[in-house]
């Protein structure tokens, strides 16, 4: 068989300087001193560390005094788990999932809330929105960036509505991403090389490198950040005889300059780049299908058949500038960012193309020639301008809060384009282009908003928030050559929407000791309505906001004398106007988002997360939640004609791909050797537990709906650190679970899943001076 030869990009990190011994990657912790650590430390300390957050925008927040659901991953862990991008932590966080469709194109979850349409959970890098930028026609929120985590800070996972604060898209939570920033006062510099091996697959590697250089001592410094990821592929398309298909290549940088303007205002410059190519998704078809006399045969672990290649092109430029000044009596912050990715998908439409087959048996498709394969080619640009405004006080009387203004000016422009595949090279036949339909979308969004906490006493406080949005959104639309000739091709009329509204929060919290921290809140989150990139007119082109309520209860304590936290909390979130995946066409051929009315589904749970230093030197990371997220209302049809999600969607059927449990665990034991020498130990287990719903269609000809298995993932490691110098073993998905990670499970698809990497072995060599 033979390899296969997508080409990867010809990137090498862009800002790695010069003279760095590449020996291994530097402990994440180490780059700047994180404001905690969870991991075992050299001084012998019998305690936790304090977790401190800055994502509720009023200054640095212990994480055990803010009366809200939070995890944080502090540097120290994430190197310890060799994080590298969202699924290698993922996993950790109680009520956090994400729907897999392979490299940079995961749709992130929290609490349940999942649904087609926009992003339902925000996603920031420091001070800058990266949420809702495109995907496919049903699910604009499924291709979020996933930037290399190199060099981070902490990241920060706010669980819950958060509207208030971060506006649209944050309707289940956000996940912030914080960088280490330029320190003008030291040197510092990092370095990191890991290779591995993974078993079905072949090698991997990871050249990771860091340098901070002050210019100017104590008033100006640049850090500068380069990568260069390689990933093996471990499927294998049996139909086109090649090996390891889905093989991805990640590479960029990101270049920060701080300008310590005088002890009290600061400029902070910034720059991303990356840069992802990748194969194709890991797929594989572990049941036998069939579509009237069309049958696919299922293909095995480890082996996928499909008739088109499906490279996926990803490239991400970002430009950030934020200004700090402290009044002392309160702090201002401007925010200004420039997000710009463009990505090219390729997906296989050959499967489909025998439903159209299907059709024309039964009459309910036109007499076209319709040929042996298909591609689809999507290529989108979305470039996003914001900016952020706000000024937190810090009075000396019971009454601090948080104002501030927010304007954003999004585009995308994205084609859909349907070929005919030339057989011997798997890629488009330009000469048999089938569809091309092209779009034009741009939304601005201004807000106003803030938050008020009164301390009524020393033990009890009262938080207000509120935020006023409004939202302009433009669509032009036009077909270029109708799909298989159904239509006729010119330019759609224009749709314009207009949204305006306003959400808001209370929070009442009591310390009941020093160490207990009680509260109850409500909370509110939209997303903005969107576009739909459908391959035919008959799909609506727009859909409209859709808004969720939260009421919570929680607690936040410390035991042992601070050897042990236990968090608690309890939801119910309620979703209105729910934004959803319409069938269209003969059969269900064609989707689109729409919008179904009041309250149309509920998640309910209980998250826990758990820290503890039973002995010195040993700690141990628990966490877990339970999820019930269900319709609360029949959306198949049956009761009303408008709205058709699919016969499977009645009153009380499970949400899409979301398990009912999950939990992990985490566990580092350190310990001195001799000459100097220190080791450590551990390792992490996640489990995720079965998914019930995956799909609402059952037609006559095949129910869509795979139930997805739970699974375990287990994950080891060790590690030896001298001086500035570390060396770690690890054994990634130790067991080799060959687990069902999501369904695609269509006529585009039928009964494909993705799945996860096989067992991986590798070493890790890090530095940091």
């Amino acid at each position: 068989m033979s390899e296969n030869k997508h080409k990867q990009p010809g990137l090498l990190p862009y800002f790695i300087a010069a003279g760095l011994t590449t020996v291994g990657a530097a402990p994440a912790g180490a780059q700047t001193p994180p404001p905690v650590s969870n991991s075992t430390r050299d001084d012998g300390s019998t305690t936790l560390e304090e977790v401190v957050v800055t994502s509720f925008k009023q200054g640095a927040q212990s994480v055990q005094d803010v009366p809200s659901s939070i995890e944080v991953l502090s540097a120290d862990r994430l190197e310890a788990m060799g994080v590298t991008n969202f699924a290698d932590f993922s996993r950790s966080v109680p009520g956090l999932n994400f729907v897999d469709s392979g490299p940079g194109d995961k749709r992130y979850v929290i609490r349940g809330i999942n649904s087609a349409g926009e992003a339902q959970t925000a996603l920031y890098i420091d001070n800058i929105p990266l949420t809702g930028i495109g995907a496919a026609a049903t699910d604009f929120g499924g291709s979020q960036a996933d930037l290399d985590l190199y060099d981070m800070h902490q990241i920060e996972v706010l669980r819950g509505p958060q509207g208030t604060l971060y506006g649209a898209n944050s309707q289940a939570g956000v996940i912030r991403f914080v960088t280490n920033q330029p320190d003008p006062n030291k040197f510092e510099a990092s370095t990191l090389a890991d290779l591995s091996d993974t078993q079905s697959g072949s090698g991997n590697y990871q050249l990771k490198g860091m340098v901070n250089l002050p210019l100017i001592d104590g008033k100006l410094a640049v850090r500068l950040v380069g990568y260069d990821d390689y990933d093996s592929g471990f499927i294998d398309n049996t139909l086109r005889d090649e090996n390891n298909y889905n093989n991805a290549r990640q590479a960029g940088g990101r270049l920060g300059i701080k300008w310590q303007i005088d002890a009290d205002t600061s400029l902070v410059g910034q720059v991303f780049y990356q840069r992802l190519n990748s194969g194709g998704q890991p797929l594989e078809r572990p049941y036998d299908f069939a579509i009237g006399t069309n049958n696919f045969p299922a293909n095995g672990e480890g082996n996928y058949a499909q008739y088109s290649a499906t490279p996926h092109y990803d490239e991400v430029r970002i430009y950030a500038l934020t200004g700090v000044h402290d009044f002392h009596w309160s702090e201002l912050t401007v925010a200004t960012s420039y997000f710009d990715r463009a990505i090219t998908d390729y997906q296989d439409d050959t499967t489909s193309f025998r439903f159209f087959n299907f059709l024309q048996s039964i009459g309910e498709f036109p007499p076209f020639a319709i040929p042996a394969g298909g591609v689809s080619v999507s290529p989108e640009s979305s470039r996003l301008g914001s900016t952020e405004v706000r000024l937190n006080t810090k009075f000396n009387f019971p009454i601090n809060g948080v104002v501030g203004v927010y304007y954003d000016n999004r585009r995308n422009d994205f084609s859909t384009n349907v070929y005919a595949t030339n057989p011997s090279t798997g890629y488009p036949e330009a000469a048999t282009q089938i569809d091309q339909r092209e779009f034009e979308d741009t939304t601005k969004d201004f807000a106003l908003f803030g938050e008020a906490t009164w301390k009524i006493t020393d033990r009890l406080s009262l938080l207000g928030g509120l935020r006023y949005y409004n939202d302009v959104r433009d669509l032009q639309s036009a077909t270029e050559i109708p799909f298989f000739g159904l239509g006729v091709p010119g330019p759609d009329a224009p749709e314009h929407a207009h949204n305006t509204g306003s959400i808001w929060k209370s929070n009442l919290s009591y310390r009941l000791t020093d160490q207990a921290l009680v509260y109850a809140q409500y909370s509110e989150g939209f997303r903005a309505g969107g576009t739909n990139a459908a391959t035919v007119a008959l799909v609506p082109a727009q859909y409209n906001p859709d808004t969720t309520k939260n009421y919570e209860i929680g607690a936040k304590t410390g035991w042992l004398d601070n050897r042990l936290t236990l968090n608690v909390a309890a939801y119910m979130i309620g979703i209105y106007n729910m934004q959803v995946a319409e069938l269209f066409g003969a059969g269900g051929a064609f989707s689109g988002v729409g919008n179904a009315s009041g309250k149309d589904a509920e998640s309910k749970g209980v998250e826990l997360d758990l820290t503890a230093r039973p002995i010195d030197n040993l700690v141990l990371i628990l966490g877990g939640n339970y999820t019930n997220a269900h319709l609360t209302k029949d959306l198949s049809g049956a009761t009303d004609a408008s709205i058709d999600v699919g016969t499977l969607a009645v009153n009380g059927a499970p949400l899409l791909n979301v398990p009912e449990w999950n939990a992990s665990l985490s566990a580092d034991y350190g310990f001195n050797l001799s000459g100097g020498y220190r080791a450590s130990i551990g390792g992490d287990v996640d489990y995720t537990g079965s998914v019930a719903q995956t799909s609402y269609d059952d037609e006559p000809y095949a129910n869509f709906n795979v139930r997805l298995p739970a699974y375990t993932l287990v994950n080891l490691r060790a590690s030896v650190s001298w001086r500035e110098y570390q060396a770690q073993l690890y054994v990634n998905n130790a067991f080799d679970k060959n687990a069902e990670l999501n369904v695609l499970n269509d006529v585009d698809d039928p009964y494909t899943i993705l799945t996860n990497r096989p067992r991986t072995v590798g070493i890790r060599l890090s530095a940091h001076f």
